[in-house]
């Protein structure tokens, strides 16, 4: 299928979750984690841009879970959609509904045995960049269709 290459980000205040797809723009793995207190995060998301030749960003954009409107995070999810704009005016920006997914990682990475830790966030947060880019790629296919059975 070979499809741009996206990034997927799932901004926290104190963190910023990572994710690729590969190559071939279908298939979403968990990249890093970003803290926001060290370094320069835009800096640093535009090495990884560079380096792994990234078409599109994804971001994750909180809603709350009872009513889908925006919560109190998405405004500054916003605002940091803004400064991405600015820093990549040539990279579209697509924001994708992250409802769930820090507790879809929580539980993912439970199922695989993980027992949280010391510095456990910090793989929540590239986990649930991961889900929600996933997420954002397989609305994107085309529904395969079954054949009849008669």
């Amino acid at each position: 299928m070979n499809l741009p290459r996206l990034l997927g980000i799932d901004y926290g205040l104190r963190r910023i979750g990572v994710a690729l797809t590969d190559v071939d723009g279908t298939t979403a793995f968990g990249y890093t984690t970003l803290d926001t207190k060290v370094g320069r995060p835009l800096d640093q998301l535009g090495r990884i841009i560079d380096e792994e030749m990234v078409k599109g960003i994804v971001l994750g954009l909180p809603l709350r879970s009872d009513t889908g409107e925006p919560s109190e995070m998405a405004k500054a999810v916003e605002l940091f959609a803004q400064e991405l704009r600015r820093k990549f005016p040539k990279l579209p920006i697509y924001m994708e509904d992250e409802r769930f997914s820090s507790f879809a990682a929580e539980e993912s990475l439970k199922a695989g045995g993980w027992v949280p830790g010391k510095d456990s966030k910090a793989l929540v947060d590239k986990t649930a960049a991961k889900i929600l880019l996933q997420d954002y790629l397989d609305r994107q296919r085309p529904p395969v269709e079954l054949p009849h059975s008669e």
